[in-house]
């Protein structure tokens, strides 16, 4: 069907539901509802594109020279000329796009964090927004069977460009879709436009404001900064949670670009030596084998498809003053007003990532918020469940709804004049998410030790830890403060000068120390926020992919007690850094999970788990820090600081 149909047909139905006479100036682009007799009811209309971009850019994959992007337009009750601004969201990895609406403008923030932006997106409408989800290529209906492409995890030359290709359709078709268009910005095709997603649909948004200056606002929940960081933190395989995802394309019925099939059908649960696989050198031997299928994948390309796939990549571009490489007219980062929502136990993207993106975003002057949360990318085979969208009293999906209302309506609300600079959630690890929420409010957030008024000054010149054979089943603990009275917290992201790893007195294979900050409190040994880091035997002055002069750890935030020893743990092994396997042939298996992200999984368990355990060589290393740093301060006494609860 043309464009041009399309819209006659649209505007037909527009006029067909709508009698009386006139509409309120809101009509133009105020964002609500006009007025007439009988407005047309919110509807849910589903629309595709083809655009002249490939399939693939990979060969091997016998690219057609388009592709076909499915969506679904979730358009608000309305009166003929009413035009609202747009929501562009998008789904998780394995996901597909939103097709329905809610009910009504319910919100629901004591519901898990990603489940309840899913439905802050279908209430939208009632709220005065037009909406658009779409399938992601290789998702969904935009896979090549339907002439849609294959996934190449947020290509800014694929999926970028297929979400630019439906701003200017929603452009074009403005007028039949109720879309609020922006006239004398002396930007082409420009709309009223915001952005909201989760995890795969999080990570467009941020590479989607840099490429395309009509995003007007942007809301990413728990993505990546620099997916080398996420996957290969330290040069250590992040195995599990890799082969999970694998699990989910799997489950998903995913066409992913050879290049991330063959890492799935090495690293996930299909990889019959998914588990040896501890090293990102590990992982090139593996992949690059002329047996890998669907092809051998080098580290060459291996490692820029990555990287050159988020902020990580388009921050080090513009501090060396070269290109982004994506026809762009300027490679610097424009003021984007953005609100990042990231959560404290996520153990994908950890909380460290959204500082990163939010001190990228902040230095061009942009309004730039963190709220942490207790949800995210929970790994089930961790026993961790995931929590809700909140930080302390602040209502996570409340907070959305009145960032859009202020950045692209201009309405303010007590909400969002309620909104912190920074949140950090401050509660419990133990017993998560189901303990007393609690929210650190802060207007910068917390890197490494702090001084002055209200700060716990928390740092070690040099630690040193080694782990035998004997600490195969719990983790080593290294001190470096006690706590002494009430009130304290730990909140942001621990700092390390450099992190030197080597081989143990009878090692046999390449060492990893595995990192997190721990608590011991009343004999029980506490890793905080399920946070865990591998570094790879040699030095490490900056984390993968992220151009600093410092390690940081994963922020996390917790309420301490007076009594606790604050410090290091580290570990031999850990089931976030096991392969994940099938346990349908495993007579009892333990730690069963059927279910990963809310999408029903067949039976799976670890690679470490007695049921289905591999045969496990000991990992013995030695480790050394310098300059170890944890951000510890008194909420209330610290400036700028205080609870919520």
């Amino acid at each position: 069907m043309s464009t041009r149909l399309v819209t006659l047909i649209a505007a037909l139905a527009l006029l067909a539901g709508c009698h009386g006479s006139g509409h309120s100036a809101s009509g133009n682009g105020g964002g609500t509802i006009g007025n007439c007799t009988t407005p047309m009811p919110a509807q849910a209309v589903d629309q595709s594109i083809v655009e002249n971009i490939p399939s693939d850019f990979d060969p091997t994959a016998n690219p057609t020279p388009t592709t076909k992007i499915f969506f679904t337009v979730l358009l608000p009750p309305r009166c003929p000329g009413d035009h609202f601004p747009l929501i562009l969201q998008s789904h998780g990895y394995g996901g597909t796009r939103i097709k329905t609406l809610a009910a009504n403008g319910d919100l629901h923030p004591t519901d898990p964090h990603f489940p309840s932006i899913n439905e802050l997106v279908q209430a939208l409408p009632y709220h005065g927004y037009v909406v658009i989800s779409y399938d992601e290529r290789g998702h969904g209906d935009s896979v090549p069977a339907n002439g849609g492409g294959n996934a190449r995890i947020i290509d800014p030359r694929a999926e970028v460009q297929d979400a630019r290709n439906i701003l200017d359709w929603a452009y074009d078709n403005a007028d039949a879709f109720a879309v609020q268009r922006e006239t004398g910005t002396g930007i082409a095709k420009d709309v009223r436009v915001g952005t909201i997603g989760y995890s795969y649909g999080g990570g467009f948004e941020m590479t989607l404001a840099a490429l395309d200056p009509r995003i007007d606002t942007i809301v990413p929940n728990g993505t990546w900064y620099d997916l080398q960081y996420s996957l290969l933190p330290g040069d250590g395989m992040k195995l599990s949670y890799g082969g999970l995802l694998c699990l989910l394309a799997q489950q998903g019925n995913v066409s992913n670009t050879p290049l991330v099939q063959t890492l799935c059908n090495t690293v996930g649960i299909q990889g019959p030596t998914a588990n040896t696989i501890r090293t990102h050198a590990d992982l090139v031997n593996a992949v690059s084998q002329p047996t890998a299928q669907p092809r051998p994948v080098t580290d060459a390309e291996l490692i820029p498809f990555f990287y050159t796939h988020g902020m990580g990549y388009f921050q080090d571009q513009q501090n060396q003053g070269k290109a982004w490489g994506f026809g762009e007219t300027a490679s610097t980062l424009r003021p984007v007003p953005a609100l990042f929502l990231q959560g404290n136990r996520d153990v994908l993207f950890n909380l460290s990532e959204a500082y990163l993106n939010a001190s990228y975003y902040g230095a061009t002057g942009a309004d730039v918020r963190v709220l942490s949360t207790e949800g995210g990318h929970m790994n089930p085979l961790a026993n961790q469940t995931e929590g809700t969208a909140n930080c302390g009293k602040i209502q996570g999906v409340n907070a959305i709804l009145a960032w859009f209302d202020d950045k692209l309506k201009g309405q303010a609300s007590d909400t969002y004049n309620a909104l912190p600079k920074v949140c950090i959630s401050v509660a419990d690890t133990v017993g998560a998410p189901n303990v007393t929420p609690v929210g650190l409010v802060l207007d910068r957030f917390p890197v490494g030790a702090l001084s002055g008024v209200g700060a716990v000054t928390v740092s070690q010149p040099t630690l040193t830890a080694s782990v035998g054979l004997a600490d195969a089943a719990t983790p080593v603990f290294v001190p470096l403060t006690t706590i002494h009275g009430s009130g304290q917290v730990l909140a942001g992201a621990p700092k390390i000068g450099k992190i030197s790893v080597a081989k143990g007195t009878g090692a046999v294979q390449t060492a990893i120390a595995f990192v997190g900050v721990g608590i011991v409190r009343g004999g029980n040994t506490i890793l905080v926020d399920d946070q865990l880091t591998p570094f790879v035997e040699g030095d490490h002055t900056s984390n993968k992919g992220v151009p600093d002069n410092a390690v940081l750890l994963p922020a996390v935030g917790e309420r301490l007690q007076d009594g606790d020893q604050v410090g290091l743990l580290f570990y031999a092994q850990h089931v976030q850094y096991s392969a994940v396997v099938s346990a349908a042939s495993i007579p009892n298996a333990t730690n069963i999970v059927n279910t990963a992200l809310g999408t029903p999984i067949p039976p799976v368990t670890s690679a470490l788990q007695p049921a289905g355990a591999a045969a496990s060589v000991p990992n013995i290393y030695d480790v050394t820090m310098t300059d170890v740093e944890l951000p510890v301060l008194v909420p209330g006494t610290y400036p700028g600081s205080s609870l919520s609860q």
